[in-house]
């Protein structure tokens, strides 16, 4: 028999969900557009939107209607004053933790160093450090409900495990559990690729295509992939290693993930300088002899048709193409958002990108592929995780029930 109180909270936490979005996107909203754009029965929007009242999560306010005379409206907006959470961004050798409202606006902030060396070290530093962030901004805490956590790494957003991080040997550390555990708070763990496109695509939903490819090319190398607002990792309960596609197997050198021949071993950014440095010899007219090479200066070399310059974007480029090429083919792809220093020289690199998309992918799907840039920050991004939880109802629930 099925478990029937575990399905009504299933549809209960579905359908507050659902009528928050609806709120939040559409806000001023009267109960019964919000009936019709939600599509539950008046009498379900009368009951959530009660409880949300009640625990200070939406408010009921005034608003003019055009073309009618008389008393203003009465909508429904979000009420965000109060409700908060901690956002974590875990870099190399450093952490930076943040006090955020839940529409985005930061309360307080803080850096700090963070070279631990094992997997206890790495949870008593973190724990401590959470704790210290409290005790010095406690004239800014109020309803703190969520710990939000970013990094770039081989990471479970589902289990809340982080497998395998760049600079730090941790190995399979449940940092959910322990964080829940020790600080009382549910936490949301996500690579920050998924947290760039859900940012992306909260602010670009009405113009967005059904199937888009997020590409995060920086110091890392990682895919999101998009299928009706929905990211596929939530899905599968499996992450996406894009960048841990064996891309060369004359290249021998190991990778943090265990692996050898990475695709972020040859491509990513800091490969890139390297590769530049490796063939200086070979281009001896090149712009790159002349002083330090730098992300910046390959950028402007590509511009002023260099060529080792030239070279290098086009071998990455071609890199990317064969695993792109084959998502393509396999989601039926309509757009590729990239975020990477490269969009800097989008004309060049996208062309090319395409080009060899294009040659290893079917015509059904290419000849109407677009590449575009995204330009969000990882820091704007933070707060796209938790409006994800307060979407699909799971992280409301838990508010509702205190």
């Amino acid at each position: 028999m099925l478990n029937q109180t575990g399905h009504i909270d299933q549809i209960k936490q579905l359908n507050t969900g659902i009528v928050y979005q609806v709120i939040d996107q559409h806000g001023p909203i009267s109960r019964i557009s919000l009936s019709k754009q939600s599509q539950l029965a008046p009498a379900s929007i009368t009951k959530i939107t009660r409880e949300l009242i009640d625990a200070h999560l939406i408010k009921e306010l005034e608003f003019p209607v055009l073309g009618l005379r008389g008393r203003p409206a009465i909508g429904l907006v979000v009420e965000s004053e109060g409700w908060q959470f901690l956002a974590i961004r875990i870099e190399n050798q450093k952490v930076n933790i943040a006090l955020n409202e839940i529409n985005a606006r930061t309360l307080a902030e803080n850096e700090y160093p963070f070279q631990v060396r094992n997997n206890t070290e790495f949870c008593e530093s973190l724990s401590s450090l959470i704790s210290q962030f409290f005790e010095s901004n406690q004239q800014y805490l109020e309803r703190v409900t969520a710990i939000s956590i970013l990094s770039d790494g081989i990471l479970d957003s589902h289990s809340k495990i982080i497998y395998r991080l760049p600079n730090f040997d941790i190995n399979n550390l449940h940092i959910g559990e322990y964080l829940t555990e020790k600080i009382g708070l549910p936490v949301y763990l996500h690579s920050s690729v998924n947290a760039l496109a859900l940012a992306d695509h909260f602010a670009n939903s009405a113009n967005r295509v059904a199937n888009v490819i997020y590409l995060q090319l920086d110091k890392i190398v990682n895919v999101a992939v998009l299928n009706h607002s929905q990211i596929l990792e939530t899905n599968t309960h499996r992450p996406i290693l894009f960048g841990h596609i064996q891309a060369s197997k004359n290249n021998d050198r190991q990778c943090y993930c265990g692996g050898v021949g990475c695709l972020e071993a040859l491509v990513s950014m800091p490969a890139i300088i390297q590769q530049a440095q490796a063939l200086l010899t070979d281009f001896p007219l090149s712009i790159l002899n002349n002083g330090l090479i730098s992300l910046e200066s390959i950028c402007h070399g590509i511009l002023k048709e260099d060529k080792l310059c030239l070279f290098l974007i086009d071998k990455v480029a071609e890199q990317l193409a064969t695993p792109l090429a084959m998502m393509v083919n396999i989601f039926g792809t309509q757009l590729i958002l990239i975020n990477s220093p490269l969009n800097s020289v989008s004309t060049v690199f996208f062309s090319r990108l395409y080009t060899y998309i294009s040659q290893q992918s079917t015509p059904l799907y290419h000849l109407h592929l677009q590449i575009e840039k995204s330009k969000f920050s990882i820091k704007e991004s933070e707060t796209s995780l938790i409006k994800q939880s307060l979407y699909d109802g799971s992280l409301l629930l838990q508010l509702l029930q205190g």
